[in-house]
């Protein structure tokens, strides 16, 4: 760090971010946010202490988490009245906390549960539990499911309520992760009966092939523009968030050049007790925030409150049906 510093960029969870955030107010060191969540499970929102404007020197590049409003939304158009959730061991619950307020506000029958790691000890305590009596009236709750989860979980657990004659044809699952991707999709529904319902996040693709590995005034890789690509299929989502804070920096730090508004870079010591805050550090933070790029995850820019607000949604679906390995459409 007292080689000098230009800006941070994190891709951590909550409780680091806090402390990044602390030091960069404190230092005036423009900070760029990328949350990671666990193990590819959903997020929950990151609280992080927004000051004064003027002492605010954390960018937050991934945008708000919307968990609460897409499901809301989903399921009011499903009109579905009783329901469980399945989360997994890694997802905090206080994640859809405002989701669960609304829905019990609107009379709505919710269940939670959560899935162990040992998924199939899990099912299997249920039928030595159990009566019978009380089985059935399990399998009817699990008709209308919502399953918050990464996707390797959600593919064990699916497997094994279907295996285990838990679920019947007349179910209708929505599974929601902005990690999803295209191979997950297929093995989830590989793997399902019934009808299945599948939210994730997704970015804009240039339909110009040409265009799709040059955007704005730079080259994307070769290896990462191609959307098919087995490589940038398997990219976690922050990683794709990373590519394009990078890209977004450089086209900062070249403005500043340009401009001749350059400043000496801010100098850390964690043994100096003497370490001034950075004068050059409002400038490049305005520098960043005015600037934008289109990337791996479309337009990558930042509101007035410091938060990137460009999120689009997919959700694909299949229709209700008894064989397996059904055609999975995109449903808006």
């Amino acid at each position: 760090m007292n080689q000098g510093i230009l800006a941070l960029v994190s891709s951590i969870g909550c409780t680091s971010a806090g402390s990044l955030q602390s030091l960069a107010d404190a230092m005036h060191i423009p900070h760029l946010f990328i949350q990671r969540s666990t193990a590819g499970t959903p997020r929950s929102g990151c609280g992080l202490t927004r000051s004064n404007r003027n002492d605010d020197y954390t960018l937050s590049v991934r945008p708000p988490v919307y968990l609460n409003d897409v499901i809301l939304r989903v399921v009011t158009e499903y009109a579905w009245q009783k329901f469980i959730i399945f989360y997994d061991s890694e997802y905090d619950i206080r994640g859809i906390q405002e989701f669960l307020d609304k829905v019990s506000q609107q009379g709505m029958d919710v269940a939670l549960q959560k899935v162990e790691n040992n998924i199939n000890k899990m099912i299997t305590t249920l039928f030595d539990t159990m009566r019978i009596e009380e089985l059935n009236r399990y399998r009817d709750t699990l008709r209308r499911a919502i399953l918050v989860m990464n996707p390797a979980t959600a593919k064990s657990f699916i497997t094994e309520v279907v295996e285990t004659n838990l679920v019947a044809f007349d179910c209708h699952w929505i599974i929601i992760n902005e990690e999803i991707n295209d191979v997950d999709v297929q093995e989830l529904v590989r793997r399902s009966i019934g009808r299945l319902t599948i939210i994730r996040q997704t970015f804009p693709v240039p339909q110009n092939i040409s265009q799709r590995c040059f955007r704005g005034n730079h080259r994307i890789s070769s290896t990462l523009c191609d959307p098919k690509d087995p490589f940038a299929q398997n990219m976690e989502i922050s990683n794709l968030y990373i590519y394009d804070t990078v890209l977004l920096l450089a086209n900062a730090f070249h403005k500043k050049l340009e401009d001749r508004k350059w400043h000496s870079m801010a100098s850390l010591s964690c043994i100096r007790k003497n370490s001034k805050p950075w004068q050059g550090g409002r400038s490049m933070l305005e520098t960043i925030k005015k600037g934008g790029v289109s990337g791996l995850t479309g337009e990558l820019e930042f509101g007035e409150n410091g938060g990137n607000p460009n999120v689009h949604f997919e959700i694909l679906g299949t229709n209700y049906g008894e064989e397996l390995g059904r055609g999975v459409r995109k449903v808006r």
